[in-house]
Parts: structure tokens; sequence; C-alpha cells
């Protein structure tokens, strides 16, 4: 992909110019060899079939006058991010169960096939070269899936019987649909339950039924749900009213320090190599289970309550042993 910024870079060089450009303000302006740019202008014109020629009287290359059939030829490029953010996307819309939901992102499948697979030489070996795994992905019932995205898509009431994980418990309720969110390989449905006049989340996973109502959806201010759905550490619904202090050796700050536990977190670095992350949360329980996956290479230096609570969770760890 890295070879596609720079053809296009080249190509934007030379279409706005009114002059040859020369060799050497190109490998300035990519701060590229001469052996590089080089390649990537015959990769321009072999491969991609714009029309640039070296122009010996000017001394550089420049595009022939007539280059309205070559708009857009290098195609789309993208950075890192928006790289790596296609290619999530991609898979993840292709894990998405058949149905209506499936249907209807049929055509943005197909899309994200063209830009990320086809390119515009020909080849599509990138798809072989890419994978996205999904660990610990639990299976949804494709129909309750459906049914769960056209309540979403119409605003319709639900009724569903769920069991939750933490109490085992088959509860029948009736809830209004407010986001559709896909978090650590699995499908989780925010909505609003109108047995506990609440925001609540749902695994998809753990609903056994699933029956669309005429009722209309109670409407969840867009303000109330990004308090309530994005401020806290986690898939877990609610405010964050605490922040939890981590300090990480110089070891596992090797890999913290380029994550992003929370878009609100708080990074410190140490002279020793250490660092401290300030996390905002409104419940322990996922955070506490990330916190145990570094065991003695991270300490909680507060609150009181989570440092207590990730103690009791190592010993009864360590006492299996």
């Amino acid at each position: 992909m890295a070879r596609y910024e720079r053809v296009s870079e080249i190509y934007e060089l030379l279409s706005a110019s009114q002059e040859p450009v020369s060799l050497n303000h190109l490998c300035g302006s990519l701060n590229a060899s001469t052996a590089t740019v080089k390649r990537l202008v015959r990769f321009l014109r072999d491969e991609l079939h714009a029309p640039v020629v070296f122009d010996r009287d000017g001394g550089g290359y420049r595009l022939e006058h007539d280059t309205r059939h070559a708009k857009n030829i290098v195609g789309p490029t993208y950075d890192s991010k928006e790289l790596s953010a296609l290619l999530s996307a991609h898979e993840i819309l292709d894990q998405i169960p058949p149905g209506i939901f499936r249907r209807e992102t049929a055509s943005l499948r197909a899309r994200l096939e063209k830009l990320l697979y086809k390119r515009p030489t020909g080849h599509t070996g990138l798809r072989d070269r890419v994978a996205l795994q999904l660990p610990q992905k639990r299976d949804i019932h494709e129909a309750h899936f459906e049914t769960v995205v056209t309540a979403l898509a119409t605003q319709k009431r639900l009724s569903i019987a769920y069991k939750s994980r933490s109490r085992e418990v088959d509860t029948e309720r009736t809830v209004s649909p407010q986001r559709l969110t896909f978090y650590r390989s699995n499908w989780y449905l925010a909505a609003w339950c109108h047995r506990t006049l609440d925001l609540r989340i749902f695994a998809l996973d753990r609903v056994s039924q699933a029956t669309m109502t005429p009722i209309p959806s109670h409407a969840v201010a867009a303000k109330v749900l990004a308090v309530r759905l994005s401020s806290a550490y986690g898939i877990f619904e609610g405010e964050a009213t605490h922040t939890a202090h981590l300090r990480f050796t110089a070891n596992a700050a090797r890999w913290v320090a380029d994550e992003e536990w929370h878009p609100q977190q708080r990074l410190d670095h140490r002279a020793d190599g250490a660092i401290e992350l300030h996390v905002p949360y409104y419940r322990s329980t996922e955070l506490v289970m990330d916190i145990l996956r570094f065991g003695a290479e991270v300490e909680v230096l507060a609150p009181k309550a989570l440092r207590t609570e990730v103690a009791a969770a190592l010993k009864k760890a360590a006492a299996l042993y």
C-alpha cells in the first residue's frame, strides 16, 4: 500500500505542475532515492497506464496534455489507520450471518472488496495475505440477529428471552434497541429495558428468543447514549464514576504504551521506563480481567477497592497452584 501512496503523490505532483518535474524534485518531495523514484514512475506508466513521458527539453517528467481519461488512475490510497479500519470493517461484515443485515450490507462489502483487493493492476494477492482473526467468538442465532437488526432499523420494540451469564436466570423483557456493537469478536445490543426503565447491554449470543413488536421504540437522547455507553471502560453501560491508576513495569510498558485502553485515558512515563495509566471506569469486571493479563507486570495504585479486588483474584488464582 505504501507504493500506491507514493505513486499517487508522484501523479499529483505531475498533475499540479505546468512544467516538467525534475527527477531531483521528485526525489526530494518523496524523500526517496533516484532508483526508487524511477521504479515508481515506471510502475505509474507501465502498470497503471498513466500518460507519463520524460521531456528531454524540459529536463523532467510530465503528463501528456490530454489526461482527462487518467483521472483517478491511481485509485484510492490509504494511510495506515485507514487501511486497518477498512480491512477490519470488511472482515467483520463478512462474519455477519445470512439474513436481512447481510443482504443490506452486500453492496458495502462488495465496495470494500473492490477498494482493498481489486487494485488497478488487477492483482488480488493481498486477499490471501491479510487475515483478521476473531478469537473467542460466540455463536448467535441467525434469525434472532436478523430480528434485532430489523427492529433497530425500523425503530420498533423487541420482546426477548434473555439469560445473563452473571445470574444464569431466564428473563423475558421488552426492550427498545438503541445501538448494536461488535466488540471483542461478539455482538452486543444496547437497549432501553422497559422492565428496569434503564439502559442495559445484552449479549446477542444469550438471546434465546426475539420477536419484533409493532410498538415504536422509546428513543434515548444521543447525548445520554454517548455518556452511558462510551465514557466508561469496556462494553458495560454506565457513566464513568472511578479512575483506575495502574503502574506497568518497563517491560510491560513496551506494549501498553502503544495501546488505547480508553479514549480518555492518561499516560505518564516514568524515569525508570515504567508507565502509569489512568483509565475511567464504572464497573470493574472487564477492567479486572484485563489487569490480570499482565500478572506481576502491573500494580493497581488506586482506587483502593479496585486494588483489593485484583489482589483477591490473584490470591485465589495462586491458591490453585
